[in-house]
């Protein structure tokens, strides 16, 4: 009988053992994390807490040439992932330094850069060979931007000293680099390694982190040392990040004026996402204050029955920007500009006497007309191209001539507020005559010219 008693506890020990190995073979349970990999997960942990995921940040940048390198910037255009940028002005460019174009949120992964500008020779010499030149250059670059970093993109132009070409005499790079938003403290976490009197239970859980402000101390045991060698822990501390003050954003202050009270909407784009706000008129009335971040801002102006205005401003962090917008009745229908297959007529055409430059102060009213157009259609550009007539000035001076009437109507565009790289500026020559050079009046009709409203 106690024979039959232990076969039967043996046989019954040795099914157990099966169940049991069959429960803990690889795969049948989820295996417990070592106490090697939860200190891991919870360091990992506190170092994401240490940079908060900020958004993706660009800042382009633009590199203007030296006086004495004798090379005017005419024309600017500047796309990011398709969409045009409103810059600085030309003036603001031609000057030497780093210039900030643009500083903008933008969503994590791949973008793309295309930078257009276009120089001439700065001295006007009639014996350059290159008098009257245009370098029309495009670039572009891509870049990946992430969450926490700033992307700078530096646009530079250069002089190639020993072009075979005189159209290869100058040339455009950029330059990426790429800097953190928010450091995550100035101060580099303190390592040091102490012996252990007695090494860790395996068993023990992760003691949570304390309340920000007070260092945290991650307990990390080394590999199993040999036999006869005391075994050692890695104690890590961790300070969080200090609070730091927000940047302080600066202040776009609008004002309108008109004969009488009227309400117009202010159109504002730039860094960030768009503002759309009512500012109203009236006599007395105070400027209207708005809060924005640091950057280059576009602000369109558009009111019933007057003509629509636009302005260029560049606001910095902690200061205080004015724009004023002076209401102009819109003319009537008739006298209003209008677009045929893409060409654009003002009522009374740009005018140009012999041998200048600049329109005649006569006709300027039209560039009134010419801004309206632009701020209603905010994703069309303008292409200005200028002529000359058969005789007031001599054949190699005519194509610096015309280019000089293109790009005199586009500078009064811009200081009207158009931004410039929705402004294209070439010159023709004489090459393309409306009418006879014969009689005087032939001639004046090709002292002119022509604006192309270029649609996406």
């Amino acid at each position: 009988m106690p024979c039959c008693v232990r076969l039967v506890d043996s046989s019954f020990f040795r099914i157990a053992s099966l169940v049991l190995a069959g429960l803990f073979a690889p795969g049948a349970l989820a295996a417990e994390p070592t106490r090697e990999e939860q200190v891991r997960a919870e360091l990992e942990r506190q170092l994401r807490a240490m940079v908060p995921e900020s958004p993706s940040e660009v800042q382009l940048l633009f590199e203007g040439f030296k006086p004495e390198d004798g090379y005017r910037l005419v024309e600017t255009d500047f796309l990011l992932d398709g969409q045009p940028l409103a810059v600085p002005s030309l003036e603001e460019l031609n000057t030497p330094g780093l210039h900030r174009l643009a500083v903008m949120k933008v969503e994590p992964g791949d973008h793309t850069l295309v930078s257009r500008v276009t120089y001439t020779n700065g001295s006007w010499s009639l014996f350059s060979e290159t008098n009257g030149f245009l370098w029309k250059i495009t670039a572009s670059v891509g870049f990946q931007s992430q969450r926490g970093l700033r992307v700078n993109v530096k646009a530079s132009p250069a002089i190639v000293p020993n072009a075979p070409d005189p159209r290869l005499k100058l040339k455009l790079t950029h330059a990426v680099t790429a800097e953190m938003i928010q450091p995550p403290q100035d101060e580099p976490a303190v390592v040091a390694v102490t012996p252990a009197k007695s090494p860790p239970d395996a068993g023990s859980p992760v003691k949570s982190p304390p309340d920000a402000g007070t260092p945290v101390k991650v307990v990390q045991p080394t590999a199993t040392p040999d036999a006869g060698v005391k075994p050692t822990t890695t104690v890590v501390s961790v300070t969080p990040p200090v609070e730091r003050t927000p940047v302080a954003t600066g202040r776009l202050r609008l004002e309108v004026t008109s004969k009488k009270p009227t309400s117009a909407t202010a159109f504002v784009r730039g860094t960030g996402e768009p503002v759309k706000l009512v500012v109203r008129s009236a006599p007395g009335r105070k400027p209207q204050d708005v809060p924005l971040s640091a950057g280059a801002y576009t602000v369109d102006l558009i009111a019933d029955g007057f003509l629509a205005q636009t302005r260029q401003v560049e606001l910095t962090a902690g200061a205080e920007s004015s724009l004023a917008f002076a209401l102009v009745p819109a003319p009537k229908a008739t006298q209003a500009a209008k677009v045929l297959e893409d060409h654009i007529e003002l009522p009374q055409p740009l005018s140009f006497d012999e041998k200048k430059p600049v329109p005649t102060k006569s006709t300027l009213a039209g560039l009134e007309l010419l801004v309206d157009l632009l701020v209603r259609q905010p994703k069309a550009r303008l292409r200005i191209e200028g002529h000359t007539d058969g005789r007031e000035v001599p054949p190699p001076a005519r194509q610096g001539l015309s280019d000089a009437r293109a790009r005199a109507v586009a500078d009064l565009l811009v200081r009207a507020g158009v931004a410039p790289s929705r402004v294209e500026a070439v010159g023709l020559g004489d090459r393309s005559p409306k009418a006879p050079n014969l009689i005087p009046r032939g001639r004046e009709l090709n002292r002119r010219v022509e604006l192309v409203l270029l649609r996406p």
